[in-house]
């Protein structure tokens, strides 16, 4: 479903240029959970960005269940691409409007792409999502930050994906917020046969979602391993264990 071939992502120019993803690669199956872990700087969210075509320069490959990303960003294949691969932002109250609805936030992607039953298909979203109807004619300031980043999920969700991209999606949550999230999205993927590459600096996190993962450090993958090999400390590579270990 997601297919990375030796991606590379610049960011600047001239002296100022820096290279943050060097020659990733890295492959996700059809209703896969991948994750990628690493530090900050790692260049693990450049890769989501990269990928929902929100980075200016980029080389190598990528495709989303067979579309190739370049056709996907900005060439023919752009609103099927879209309607492919969505993603859900680390902050939830940033990444939404404050003064309209949430209710608009959702319905938004599908009047724009045209799509029927509108209404309908926005309160099946707040039910999918454990929220009731009346919710949409809330503002994001008058929700929780676990209510606020279901609203995110459930916009993501709009236009129906192949694929999600979840971008640190409990990091800006109290910790008692954090599981309920996690679940929800377990049970979303499992329900709507959906694909997951999820970044996070937390194992914990990624060993509950993800059957397999990769380790990027100073824009590099370092190693791809299996949750077993996580959860048994078996990883091949150092800066692996070094982080296992950090995080224990």
């Amino acid at each position: 479903m997601i297919k990375i071939d030796n991606l590379d992502v610049w960011y600047g120019a001239g002296a100022r240029e820096t290279h943050v993803v060097q020659g990733a690669s890295l492959h996700v199956e059809r209703g896969q959970s991948f994750g990628l872990v690493g530090e900050s700087g790692s260049g693990k969210s450049t890769i989501l960005r990269a990928i929902s075509g929100l980075v200016p320069r980029w080389g190598g490959a990528m495709s989303i269940d067979g579309i190739d990303a370049r056709d996907g960003h900005r060439g023919p294949q752009r609103p099927k691409y879209l309607r492919k691969v969505q993603m859900v932002f680390q902050d939830p109250f940033a990444s939404l409007h404050p003064k309209r609805l949430v209710g608009e936030a959702i319905s938004e992607p599908m009047k724009i792409n045209k799509m029927d039953d509108i209404s309908e298909r926005t309160d099946a979203l707040f039910a999918a999502i454990g929220l009731t109807p009346s919710h949409r004619y809330r503002y994001p300031h008058e929700l929780s930050g676990g209510q606020r980043q279901r609203i995110a999920i459930a916009r993501a969700l709009a236009l129906e994906p192949d694929v999600l991209l979840l971008d640190e999606p409990t990091s800006a949550l109290d910790v008692s917020i954090q599981a309920e999230i996690l679940n929800l999205l377990e049970r979303l993927r499992q329900e709507r046969g959906l694909t997951y590459l999820i970044v996070s600096h937390d194992l914990a996190v990624i060993s509950h979602m993800c059957s397999r993962l990769a380790v990027m450090s100073q824009g590099r993958i370092v190693e791809t391993l299996d949750r077993d090999v996580l959860a048994h400390g078996k990883a091949r590579e150092q800066y692996t264990r070094d982080l296992i270990a950090a995080s224990r």
